[in-house]
């Protein structure tokens, strides 16, 4: 990620300096570029004084301490106040919004404290690396009502003076499924119906705000029912962050997990039902069914949302249980094939 990188390995030992690098303030990480280059020049010296020969250990040292100065100045380097910056993020991913005029706001610190041109586009991932999102830059965020610049990634952000602030989402989806841009407070019900008022979530263990998986997603304005983690940029497109883009025709099914394969099968039901192949009665009950199915998955899962082995063989015979009775439905015409226990 960027020229931070080459020297990721510098703070991979028990060194204090660099933890607290990545928690400075924003005028804090301004000035980090003097010592940077101090730090950056001292590392490089020694190092290339380490890996030239005997008779060239003077000139390498020289050569490795310009190297490493401008590595250090370049990683430390930032904007000349932070009057230029949307915020930063500390070294847990953390977003600190920084009230800046719009029209002055020019860029961010990234965890590793170096300066990025631009709003963040993207988030980081469970292993600490940036994900570039791909969406409109122009998309990747939001001004709160208290004027502060907030990621659409973020499930929340710290304030300047250290409170934590759960995140409005930066738009919702109508019952038209229709997108309503503006920060707004809520959540969607396992239907795609927008719930206005407190957001779903937790704090955890150390009082951060945890944003809860979302109970399905739209895509193209129509509902995708099904566990999904991700996000929506300011213009209402879903980005997923669990590794994989979402969606809703998956093709291989030893790779799908309960909650895609929910999902799809919603849509293959709702499909059925606009191409005539399943009667409108037909389709309820299936639909119906379907929801028995996933009250049911839900209840399986334990206080952390984990569903065991067992639940996961219920489920899953649950599902084919039905899979199969649609595709003998489809076939031949017969109805009352959906009773759930």
């Amino acid at each position: 990620m960027r020229i931070q990188t080459l020297v990721a390995g510098v703070c991979a030992g028990p060194d204090p300096q660099c933890g607290a690098l990545a928690q400075q303030t924003c005028e804090q990480r301004q000035n980090n570029r003097i010592a940077g280059t101090v730090v950056g020049a001292g590392i490089g010296a020694i190092a290339g004084s380490a890996v030239a020969g005997r008779g060239d250990r003077n000139e390498g040292a020289v050569i490795g301490g310009l190297a490493g100065a401008l590595v250090g100045n370049q990683i430390a380097k930032g904007r000349p106040d932070c009057t230029r910056a949307y915020g930063y993020y500390d070294n847990n991913g953390a977003w600190h919004a920084n009230a800046v005029a719009r029209n002055n706001a020019q860029g961010y610190f990234d965890r590793n404290g170096a300066w990025v041109e631009g709003a963040p586009h993207g988030y980081y991932d469970r292993d600490a690396r940036w994900v570039q999102a791909d969406t409109d830059a122009s998309a990747a965020g939001y001004y709160d009502a208290r004027g502060l610049w907030v990621p659409a990634s973020a499930s929340g952000y710290y304030t300047q003076d250290g409170r934590w602030v759960p995140a409005a989402a930066p738009g919702y989806y109508d019952s038209r499924g229709r997108w309503i841009a503006g920060p707004v407070t809520g959540r969607y019900n396992s239907d795609g119906q927008w719930m206005s008022g407190e957001a779903a979530g937790r704090r955890d263990a150390n009082g951060v705000w945890v944003a809860d998986a979302q109970p399905g997603y739209y895509e193209n304005g129509r509902w995708i029912r099904g566990e999904a983690r991700g996000y929506y940029d300011a213009r209402g497109r879903w980005i997923s962050t669990d590794g994989r883009q979402q969606r809703a025709d998956y093709r291989n099914q030893g790779a799908q997990s309960i909650d895609e394969r929910q999902a799809e099968m919603g849509q293959s039901i709702r499909r059925s039902m606009d191409t005539g192949r399943l009667s409108r009665a037909e389709g309820r009950r299936a639909m119906q069914t379907l929801a028995a199915i996933e009250r049911e998955e839900r209840s399986l899962r334990n206080r952390h949302g984990n569903l065991g082995p067992r639940g996961r063989a219920t489920i899953t015979a649950r599902l084919d249980q039905l899979s199969a009775s649609i595709r003998e439905d489809v076939r031949d015409g017969r109805g009352d094939r959906y009773g759930s226990r």
